[in-house]
């Protein structure tokens, strides 16, 4: 296989996954867009049928959990897409590489 195959497969690769981040963005917007214009019909609608003013906080706050909740899955999912990298989880990965490579070589001595 030539170079340049691998090198465009691994551009289209990430052309998708940017694709998939962008479309994950617009329905993030467009759905929460919707959640928060009808949220005050959904409150008016439930105020009028239940007395009840813990399922009006319940549900005022599902609505309001909704756009939290997914906004940290989508900061996670650009993270992904645009590879950052945390240097806390990498420095992490090497000093457990070096700590488990220390604990083999000690065994090697042993035998």
């Amino acid at each position: 296989m030539e170079p340049q195959s691998v090198y465009l497969k691994r551009a289209r690769r990430r052309v998708e996954a940017l694709k998939g981040f962008y479309s994950h963005l617009w329905v993030y917007l467009i759905v929460n867009l919707v959640l928060f214009l009808i949220r005050g019909r959904v409150l008016e609608f439930f105020a009028n049928t239940s007395t009840e003013t813990n399922f009006l906080d319940w549900i005022d706050w599902n609505i309001l959990a909704v756009p939290f909740f997914w906004g940290i899955g989508l900061l996670y999912h650009g993270a992904k897409v645009f590879q950052y990298n945390f240097k806390f989880v990498k420095n992490w990965e090497e000093k457990q590489l070096r700590k488990f490579m220390k604990e083999d070589d000690s065994e090697a001595d042993i035998c």
